[in-house]
């Protein structure tokens, strides 16, 4: 019995979905949605709050964030993760824009909704993506793990 290669294991369902993926285009051919993701360990996480502690949380959390997480590893880390999944979405990394820009909240639900400001704000906007923002984040104890999207709206 032959092992199938690894071209051969793309099925014709996954080869069609990619094939979606690279045509499914808005007018001029920009992709109707921007996905990053992001994963980070929480030990990193830890090691620079211990370290660094209040000027590191001045630095890359918003007075909100710095409320909301107080110095739970868990919610910073996640709260990295999404901006960083979110820097994505806006095709910069985390340069162009500074981390206080990109702000995750929560709503009273707890679901974590995505607050831009300033540069990461205004590149949404060049981008045409729809606000906010969509954003999800999870975690254990060892690793925090967040996916962003920006949709764009079509021709009406």
């Amino acid at each position: 019995m032959t092992q199938p290669s690894p071209r051969g294991a793309r099925g014709s369902a996954a080869g069609a979905a990619e094939t979606r993926a690279s045509t499914d285009q808005t007018e001029g051919g920009v992709p109707p949605t921007e996905v990053g993701i992001d994963i980070i360990e929480t030990a990193r996480i830890r090691a620079v709050l211990e370290r660094h502690g209040a000027r590191f949380l001045g630095r890359v959390y918003t007075e909100w964030e710095r409320r909301y997480c107080r110095t739970n590893v868990l919610h910073l880390a996640g709260r990295w993760a999404a901006k960083e999944a979110v820097s994505k979405v806006l095709g910069l990394g985390v340069r162009g824009v500074g981390w206080r820009e990109i702000e995750i909240r929560r709503t009273p639900y707890g679901q974590p909704i995505v607050v831009l400001h300033g540069r990461a704000e205004a590149r949404r906007r060049h981008l045409g993506l729809v606000e906010p923002l969509s954003v999800s984040i999870s975690h254990i104890k060892e690793l925090a793990v967040a996916v962003a999207v920006g949709l764009r709206l079509g021709p009406a």
